[in-house]
């Protein structure tokens, strides 16, 4: 008897979040297709993920993650295990006051409810929806927009979900993530949880995981050679329709993984084996890190299979906004827009054997572009044909109006031809000496315009503004203001085809690094204005100068002012079949390609 009163008194076996969630965690029909007690070996990467919660040592955990992976149940899994073995306050934040209020009804509550040893503890008469009582604490569940809430609360332990929704600034107040981070400042065994599916470079979760002290990645051993590695997309095999390329359906039932050591067929049914023997590696070695990050993509859910991922992309990849998701939601990385990366190399890639000086035979016109410096002047003339194929013909410096005069004027001969042909328009930038500018394009006229760039975006590419009023004695004159983010992203999309097909961007065989090396001189930026992101283009460097793409800008915009969208398909066969005998190994393609659009 005395054993057994003694046993009463004693605390409870302590345990870790996966061993408690393995014990005690019921997942009903309406939660999870593995209706019955939470198995942690279904999803054996949540371990650690879910253990960190319960390690004194640690304080911050940090998770770039796709979508599909369970990280809700992990969170579910930590409040539960707080109620049951170490109750406290717990802060719970959704990016709005909506979703927490639904995550709350729907899951949270009923999750707790179906946990006999939660349920006798969790106080439901004294519960509302979005305070949940139970002895020992509360949890609190908030939206990330409500910035007096988050202010209000001291708490040891707080769970961040999809911070990437999160706001940036709330009215005056600091950053959702700040003013939650601060509820937790006087509680020395604090635990700060941040999930969520990024966005971009700059988003709340992956400037996170780069803060970390340290990252993890999942390494898991291959059925075949025993080679440790992780699930790349890179490595998924994505078989052509014969005759017909890429198609959705073949890719999900055909497409499977490819060990990149000895090459070997990984299906899903090897999955299992492989997660269950897999474990987190990390990316350098601290004795008892504070501050600890993972990443994980679709790849590695039970519930994913190789075909869902492969189709997703397929019928993702020719859409930059449908891609978008698929990189951040599928495989759980940040967004770079493609422009935002493309090197001088890239441009390099973009030659043709035309050299310069020469019109190729498929160009419909010509146009000139004009960058105003203190003292001289950078110039560029560029071709343009059907479907808004555009190639260099001619680039270079000239240190006097009468100079640009000189080359804009001059006869470019055609391939395979005794014609010639001259530039159509040409813009000039106003934005430097704009009195002089202003004169010079009026003396020459139509066949040379101002323009300067808008100091906001706008909603078309181009707008006209009136310089000189239209009077029968006086010859008008208009100045275009140009959105020049909007033609730097159209360039960049052009750059990125392949260089032989409709649509891209070309430049000529005597290009030089020079001018490659300006025309990515400039990188997409996204500043915060209002609570609201923006993407402009900016200079990497002021030693690195941007000429030759302003006068790109400023040929692109003539070529816009002259209709080129408008240009017939008829004398661009030789581009269509340049294009359809491009031919690449499939695989080698899908992946190339995909690596161009991130």
């Amino acid at each position: 008897m005395a054993g057994h009163a003694l046993k009463s008194f004693r605390p409870p076996k302590r345990l870790s979040v996966s061993e408690w969630a393995d014990n005690y965690r019921v997942l009903t029909k309406d939660e999870s297709s593995f209706a019955g007690t939470w198995k942690t070996q279904r999803v054996p990467y949540l371990k650690a993920i879910m253990d960190a919660f319960t390690k004194e040592t640690i304080e911050s955990i940090t998770l770039l993650k796709a979508t599909q992976i369970g990280a809700t149940e992990a969170g579910i899994n930590m409040v539960g295990y707080t109620i049951d073995r170490d109750p406290s306050r717990i802060l719970y934040i959704l990016p709005d006051a909506d979703l927490a209020k639904d995550f709350s009804n729907d899951r949270l509550q009923k999750a707790l409810l179906h946990c006999p040893t939660v349920a006798e503890k969790f106080d439901v008469n004294n519960s509302k929806n979005q305070v949940l009582r139970f002895e020992g604490g509360f949890v609190k569940l908030e939206g990330a927009q409500s910035p007096g809430k988050l202010a209000s609360w001291s708490v040891p332990k707080v769970i961040m979900d999809e911070i990437d929704k999160y706001p940036q600034w709330t009215g005056r107040e600091a950053s959702p993530l700040k003013l939650a981070k601060e509820r937790t400042k006087n509680w020395p065994d604090r635990k700060i949880a941040l999930f969520s599916t990024p966005t971009t470079e700059q988003g709340n979760i992956y400037q996170a995981y780069l803060a970390a002290d340290v990252r993890y990645k999942f390494y898991m051993p291959c059925p075949a050679c025993g080679k440790w590695q992780t699930f790349d997309f890179e490595n998924v095999k994505i078989p052509k329709n014969k005759g017909k390329g890429f198609e959705p359906l073949v890719a999900r039932k055909e497409a499977y993984y490819q060990c990149p050591a000895c090459h070997a067929k990984i299906n899903d049914t090897d999955k299992k084996e492989m997660l269950n023997k897999g474990k987190w590696v990390a990316d350098k070695q601290i004795e008892n890190p504070r501050n600890i990050a993972f990443h994980i993509n679709s790849l590695y859910s039970p519930w994913v299979t190789f075909g869902d991922v492969a189709e997703e992309f397929v019928r993702s990849k020719d859409e930059p906004s449908k891609l978008m998701n698929f990189v951040n939601s599928w495989l759980g990385e940040p967004w770079k827009p493609k422009a935002a990366s493309v090197a001088a190399t890239t441009i390099m890639h973009q030659k043709t054997n035309i050299p310069q000086g020469l019109v190729p035979k498929w160009a419909k016109l010509l146009t000139g572009g004009v960058d105003c410096q203190k003292g001289y002047f950078y110039w560029v003339i560029r071709a343009w044909g059907a479907n808004m194929t555009s190639q260099l013909i001619a680039n270079g410096q000239a240190m006097t109006w009468g100079d640009i005069n000189t080359v804009m004027d001059q006869n470019w001969p055609i391939e395979d031809s005794q014609e010639t042909m001259q530039v159509n328009l040409y813009c000039v930038d106003s934005g430097y000496n704009t009195e002089e500018a202003y004169e010079y394009c009026y003396q020459r006229y139509p066949y040379c315009v101002p323009v300067k760039g808008a100091s906001h975006a706008m909603i078309k590419p181009f707008n006209i503004t009136q310089l000189r009023p239209r009077d029968k004695w006086v010859q008008p004159q208009v100045l275009y203001v140009l959105d020049t983010d909007q033609y730097k992203n159209m360039m960049f999309a052009r750059i990125a085809k392949d260089v032989n097909s409709a649509g891209s961007w070309r430049i000529n065989a005597d290009t030089t690094r020079e001018y490659a090396d300006m025309i990515t001189s400039e990188q997409k930026i996204i500043t915060e204005k209002d609570g609201r992101s923006t993407e402009t283009w900016q200079q990497i460097t002021s030693s690195k100068p941007n000429h030759y793409l302003d006068c790109e800008v400023y040929a692109a915009a003539a070529a816009d002012i002259m209709n080129v969208r408008a240009l017939v398909d008829e004398d661009t066969q030789e581009i269509k079949q340049e294009e359809a005998n491009h031919k690449v190994d499939e695989h080698k393609f899908i992946n190339k390609d995909f690596k161009l659009e991130r």
